[in-house]
This record gives C-alpha cells, sequence and structure tokens, in this order.
C-alpha cells in the first residue's frame, strides 16, 4: 500500500479527518500518476461509481415518535481501502472475523476479498438497487 494512502487511513482511524476528508485525499493520491487530460474527462480503469448509498426511512405503519431516518454515503474510495487493509488482518484474526460473520448466518472469507475483484462488483452494483419495504420501514441500498 502506498504511504501517502497509509497516512490518511491512519488518520481517519485516529479521528484526526472525516470521512469525506478522507475520501478526497484518497482521490487525489490516486490520482497523483494520472495524466491531466484522463482526470478532467473521467476516463480511467475504475467504475464511475463514487458511493454506495444507504437510506432507511420509515413506513406507513412505523409509529411517529420513534420513526428514525437514516442517510449513509460511504464513499468507494474508503471501500476500496478497506478492501487493501483487509489483506493486512493477521490470519488468526481473520479466522476470528469469519466465525462470527458464520455466527450471523454470513458465510465469508474475508481473507479471499481481493482488491482486484472489487471494481466488477462495484460495476455489476450500479445496474443494481435494493428496495425493502416492511410497512415499519423503507430501506434502498443503491450506487451513485
Amino acid at each position: 500500500m502506498e504511504n501517502n494512502t497509509r497516512q490518511i487511513l491512519d488518520m481517519l482511524a485516529e479521528g484526526k479527518i472525516q470521512v469525506d476528508e478522507a475520501e478526497r485525499l484518497l482521490s487525489l493520491v490516486s490520482t497523483e500518476g494520472e495524466p491531466a487530460d484522463s482526470r478532467r474527462s473521467g476516463e480511467n480503469n475504475r467504475s464511475s461509481a463514487k458511493y454506495l448509498r444507504v437510506c432507511v426511512e420509515p413506513g406507513e405503519d412505523a409509529d411517529e415518535d420513534h420513526a428514525e431516518r437514516v442517510n449513509i454515503r460511504v464513499p468507494m474510495a474508503l471501500i476500496r481501502a478497506g478492501v487493501k487493509l483487509a489483506s493486512l488482518i493477521p490470519r488468526s484474526s481473520a479466522d476470528s472475523v469469519n466465525e462470527e460473520l458464520r455466527k450471523k448466518g454470513i458465510n465469508f472469507d474475508i481473507g479471499s476479498l481481493k482488491a482486484e475483484d472489487l471494481d466488477p462488483l462495484i460495476d455489476a452494483l450500479q445496474d443494481l438497487e435494493i428496495d425493502v419495504k416492511d410497512g415499519q420501514h423503507k430501506v434502498r441500498v443503491f450506487v451513485e
């Protein structure tokens, strides 16, 4: 991992900067080696998706006193950096994480997560929008 990227992620983990500032800095670091023309036109190998968005709104049957709204926008740069950081997790810790995920019904090996597999996944998510409505909540997950 590039030294600048590591410094930015360390500052984020320590609470010295916010997520939006980390995203801005990571995007600057990732485009330093590119020609200015390709940065301006957006022509690069990365997906055009900038954010993973999760929205939760009260449903039709929700109690007005406890109606919560959630609107989370996760920068894709942060997700990409997280995938790269996952490769630094010691095997014993990764086994513990995998075990906890299995207890929650998620059969996933965190050690198998590779950065090169992320862009095709993000590209596929661009065509997908998840809407869940159960009367109490309306949940939407999508990429923008």
